[in-house]
């Protein structure tokens, strides 16, 4: 009866330790659907797109963040939140060794933007997780999975509040407007006569805005367009997503755009709506103030008590704890 007992007590504690051990497990699923199990919140982490990474700062973990790709360096107001962070080479070609020197407890990529060498690095034991933290019709999900992987879930539900509360709004303004009062736009992406298509991240944002891609038709996400097709398709608005340069603002990419060949006929130039955008806001975590910004464009009477740019200080404040104003505010050429 005592050896009964003895063996009943074992058996409980090892159900309980069992039991234990995997309630500290760590599970989520990526932006591609896959499930993610890992023992502990990751505290050492590589993140091989910026959008990650800034998604990670907005929870509050930066310091989380040991890796990053030589495109993410060159962002100096997300590499002010980053300071343990140091290059494992180029996006698409990170460097295996360097990676693996870090000892990540997580790698984050792009799920629709995959390494070439992913293979490789799956290869030598890295198990990559794809987070885009990109588009609007992922991000939440994408941020909720973040702050899971770090142990931040409090932080990534404000977000998410904070993120849902701004879409509402832009909803709410624009639900009464028909097909036939949404603007006509030509979005063009960083390179020049890069459209941005449909389901694109910008397109995402204008199907919530309620403007009219004229891109959407053409197949392809990024798609490649010429100056006659723009012209032959006279935009009511013109926006064109940029990246914040010291040597470029985006006043002058805006100027560059306005003088192109034949652009002097299109309705946009002459009634003055071409805008360029940061990218910054257009994806990504800033992507609720990029948002508004893109509605009162298309919709000006409709958010003329709206300053956009107090969306973009309300992320800075809450999110982004002790940013510099200009870090985060540049945002409209």
């Amino acid at each position: 009866m005592k050896d009964f007992i003895c063996i009943s007590v074992t058996i409980i504690l090892l159900i309980s330790t069992v039991g234990a051990l995997s309630a500290a497990d760590v599970t989520f699923t990526d932006t591609s659907g896959e499930t993610i199990t890992l023992p502990n919140p990751a505290d050492r982490i590589v993140c091989l797109n910026s959008d990650s990474a800034e998604a990670i700062v907005a929870l509050g973990a930066g310091n989380k963040v040991v890796g990053i790709t030589d495109s993410t360096m060159t962002d100096a107001a997300l590499m002010k939140h980053l300071p343990k962070a140091v290059s494992v080479g180029e996006w698409q070609t990170p460097g295996v060794e360097r990676i693996l020197a870090m000892k990540p407890d997580a790698v984050i990529s792009y799920s629709s933007s995959r390494p070439k060498n992913a293979d490789q690095l799956q290869n030598a034991g890295i198990r990559l997780i794809y987070l885009d933290c990109y588009k609007f019709n992922t991000l939440a999900h994408d941020i909720e999975a973040v702050g899971t992987l770090i142990g931040a879930e409090d932080k990534a539900k404000a977000y998410i509040a904070f993120m849902k509360k701004w879409e509402d709004e832009v909803i709410s303004r624009t639900k009464n407007i028909s097909g036939e009062e949404m603007p006509s736009v030509y979005i063009e992406g960083y390179s020049d006569y890069s459209a941005q298509g449909k389901d694109s991240g910008i397109d995402l944002l204008m199907s919530i805005a309620k403007g009219k891609n004229l891109a959407a038709d053409l197949g392809e996400q990024w798609p490649k367009v010429t100056p006659e097709w723009i012209i032959s398709k006279n935009p009511e608005i013109i926006i064109k997503a940029a990246s914040v340069k010291p040597d470029k603002t985006l006043g002058q990419i805006r100027e560059g755009v306005l003088s192109r060949t034949g652009f002097e006929s299109l309705d946009a130039v002459k009634d003055k709506k071409v805008y360029v955008l940061n990218g910054d806001l257009i994806y990504g975590p800033r992507s609720p103030a990029g948002l508004v910004y893109l509605a009162k464009i298309l919709h000006p009477d409709k958010f003329k008590d709206i300053d956009p740019s107090d969306v973009l200080k309300e992320y800075a404040k809450e999110f982004v704890s002790g940013v510099e104003s200009e870090d985060y505010y540049t945002a409209i050429g």
